[in-house]
């Protein structure tokens, strides 16, 4: 069987859950300059972090481009200057030399939403170039710098033809695994992109962005049965809810809000096992200043997120084992009954033609 971890991004001072937790930083934010990475190996102390993952930077280049601002690429300059970001491979990777996480993510430019095929097409052609020649430089760089960091690669692909053309170019290289930018993908297809990393021999495979009940579903059953010895997630979901006063469900991870204007039927009770939530009823969180609510719930949040990862991987013993659980706890999902449907397939049919699958899917 392989491990599946739940990565916890943007933790900091203010607001980490817990000690020994698994934590995603990023280069912009947690690596930014010589003080920035001392409190960053300051903060990593002080959590005891068991793992951490280095991301890319590449999402601060995705939303720059969205707002026509750019990113520059110099890396005889410091990240950021002024108002401008500048990101490289050699930024990124120092970053990782400095703060010996367990992998980094190797800088990448995330492909935009296009509205049409033809433009998802351009969009990615445009991009294949550079985002092999990072890639192909951080494994460089990283083999140099930091020997013991791993390395993975962020695919940028939306179709199994761009995916296998992207790997192709890097299969040769040595890599621990890639990762997945989430970005809106259906369950189905993260299925196929599993399947075909799967048949790739890859490792280990890091799915960025989602703690969705249903994606962590089809990560804990390719961890579970060991397609991967390692599969990973993340996300700033335990954090985000909180700062709206949303309440993660320990059964599904869907986020309820609870404040002071939430009206708390006479039967609710909160059934949550978390050692948070001991003795905390939903009545008193609603009464509580936003202060203290927004930390009780950021460690609730990320403690529950954990705990719905590891009853799916327990529950995932079997396709129909984790079609009853996951029915039980979140009944008239599309996402979750197309997921189970998915690997369904995936498991009768992972070492055949990867696009025989695809066939069937669709």
């Amino acid at each position: 069987m392989g491990e599946l971890h739940v990565f916890h991004a943007g933790v900091d001072f203010r607001s980490y859950p817990f000690k020994e937790i698994n934590i995603l930083l990023n280069p912009v934010e947690d690596g930014a300059n010589s003080n920035v990475i001392e409190k960053s190996k300051q903060l990593l102390k002080t959590t005891k972090s068991t793992n951490v993952i280095l991301d890319s930077g590449g999402n601060t280049i995705f939303n720059r481009e969205r707002s026509d601002k750019g990113t520059k690429c110099d890396q005889t300059n410091p990240i950021k200057c002024g108002e401008e970001i500048n990101l490289t491979p050699f930024h990124v990777v120092d970053i990782a030399r400095q703060l010996q996480p367990t992998a980094v993510v190797s800088l990448d430019s995330p492909l935009q939403h296009r509205k049409s095929e033809l433009e998802s097409e351009k969009e990615f052609k445009k991009k294949l170039k550079i985002n092999i020649e990072w890639a192909k430089e951080t494994i460089e760089l990283a083999n140099n710098l930091c020997p013991d960091v791993s390395v993975l690669i962020p695919i940028q692909a939306r179709t199994l033809e761009q995916l296998e053309i992207f790997m192709e170019e890097l299969l040769n290289h040595p890599f621990t695994g890639v990762s997945i930018p989430y970005r809106n993908m259906k369950p189905s297809q993260l299925v196929l992109f599993l399947t075909r990393i799967y048949q790739f021999g890859i490792p280990w495979v890091h799915i960025l962005g989602t703690t969705c009940f249903s994606y962590l579903a089809i990560a804990a059953y390719f961890a579970r049965h060991g397609l991967f010895d390692i599969v990973s997630v993340d996300s700033m979901t335990w954090k985000q809810s909180s700062k709206y006063s949303g309440f993660l469900s320990p059964h599904d991870l869907c986020s309820h809000q609870i404040d002071d204007e939430t009206i708390i039927p006479e039967t609710a009770q909160n059934d949550c096992n978390c050692p948070f939530c001991l003795n905390i009823t939903f009545d008193k969180m609603k009464h509580s200043v936003y202060s203290d609510r927004n930390l009780f719930l950021c460690s609730h949040n990320a403690m529950v997120t954990e705990q719905v990862a590891e009853q799916l991987y327990k529950n995932s013993g079997s396709i129909d084992q984790l079609e009853h659980y996951t029915m039980h706890k979140r009944s008239g999902d599309w996402k979750v009954s197309q997921a189970i449907e998915a690997l369904y397939v995936a498991d009768q049919l992972k070492d055949e033609n990867i696009y025989a699958i695809e066939s069937i899917l669709e």
